[in-house]
């Protein structure tokens, strides 16, 4: 038997003794004393004892509980709403009934658990249900035990409490912002000075029409839908180069990092929503490698993976995902980071020389400090090729339409 059991088994049979000690006193008292007011004491007493005494033997496996999450999607910021059933056999009434969430997760910080207690008289009743929220819940794969049962009398002498088995599994998604995404190649031109980039759109072939945006060039306009329906619509355009894409997170540690699963959790819902096939890199803790993502059942996954990402230094980067072959093969990188560093600007160098399009987003803050190494770093990856956009979580939207520009 555990030791935890022990001790409790052992408090609680003390409890039990000093009730009846009690009991025992206030009979002794009365027969000795003798007269009304002893009497009535034992009397008054009586009752309460009893209830005590039955108390410690009522068994709490004859409950249990059924979960039932009432927000079905839950991204990060959002509030979790539970409603919980208890259920029990007999119909023994209980005065004072205490439930809580077990506590095993880091869903539940000291604020959330304390809306997850509840105080009941449940009386005979056999069933019982209640609802809580937890707002402002975090990102990850959380997985809740079950509720502690706590049930006393009426002076708290008869104490008990049990674990009611109620695992349910809740997986908060990142939190998703709709961004317009514009299917892009990089044109490279490289002089004698510094090297320039330009982002263009092949419009040799209209492979169809589709309805206007903001963001869309004037030069991309069907003007004789316009003309006869006076509804904007814009020509859809045929790539003649390979748009194989590869999203990349950095995984390393840093104070936005949640900002950069955000970004990429909004970047692939973005590409996906335009029939367009996506390979997602992950660098972080539960590295993970998705390629072509299309469908939206890929997707999920994808989401579902990224619901647990957690940062992690990554040493030898350069060795881990310098000859990868997703990267190799794409025509098209964008890398996520909350600070480009010399590993990953060699790793963009090498792809950009086998004329391949990098576009590093960096996310930051507006108050962020950029420091001279950062900056230096930045300038390097411009002059060969790698196009770089600072972004704060309120230009996600549009990042596209910065690139664009």
């Amino acid at each position: 038997m555990k030791k935890y059991k022990i001790k409790w088994l052992s408090q609680a049979i003390s409890r039990l003794v000093m009730v009846v000690l009690l009991l025992v006193i206030s009979l002794c008292f009365a027969l000795m004393q003798g007269g009304f007011v002893s009497w009535f004491i034992f009397f008054m007493f009586l009752p309460f004892a009893l209830y005590s005494f039955m108390l410690f033997f009522v068994p709490l496996k004859q409950f249990s509980v059924e979960r039932t999450m009432l927000t079905r999607h839950l991204e990060h910021g959002d509030s979790l709403r539970m409603r919980m059933t208890l259920t029990r056999k007999s119909r023994f009434p209980l005065l004072y009934t205490v439930i809580q969430e077990s506590i095993p997760s880091e869903i539940f910080d000291q604020e959330a658990s304390d809306q997850t207690r509840h105080f009941f008289m449940m009386g005979m009743k056999k069933q019982l249900s209640w609802d809580y929220e937890i707002p402002n819940i975090t990102r990850g794969h959380h997985q809740l035990e079950g509720i502690e049962l706590t049930i006393t009398d009426f002076f708290g002498w008869i104490k008990k409490t049990a674990l009611i088995p109620a695992k349910k599994s809740v997986i908060v998604y990142p939190k998703v912002t709709k961004l317009v995404y514009k299917p892009l190649r990089i044109a490279k031109s490289s002089g004698a000075g510094t090297a320039r980039n330009t982002v263009v759109r092949d419009t040799t072939m209209v492979s169809g029409i589709r309805e206007y945006q903001p963001g869309d060039r004037m030069t991309w306009i069907h003007w004789k839908t316009f003309a006869k329906t006076q509804n904007m619509q814009t020509k859809e355009f045929e790539d003649q180069q390979s748009q194989e894409i590869c999203l990349v997170l950095d995984g390393s540690p840093s104070a936005l990092f949640e900002e950069q699963v955000e970004l990429c959790a909004s970047i692939l819902t973005a590409v996906v929503s335009q029939h367009l096939a996506i390979s997602f890199l992950n660098t972080t803790t539960n590295q993970f490698l998705l390629d072509q993502i299309q469908t939206e059942e890929q997707l999920q996954q994808a989401l579902y993976q990224l619901a647990g990402v957690q940062p992690k230094i990554i040493e030898k980067v350069e060795h881990k995902f310098g000859q990868n072959r997703i990267l190799a093969n794409a025509a098209m990188v964008y890398f996520v980071t909350g600070s480009l560093t010399s590993e990953w600007l060699n790793i963009m160098k090498n792809l950009s020389r086998k004329s391949q399009g990098i576009i590093c987003f960096i996310v930051r803050t507006h108050a962020q400090v950029i420091t001279e190494n950062e900056q230096k770093l930045e300038k390097i990856a411009k002059e060969n090729d790698i196009l770089v956009f600072p972004l704060t979580q309120e230009q996600f939207a549009n990042a596209f339409m910065e690139v664009l520009k």
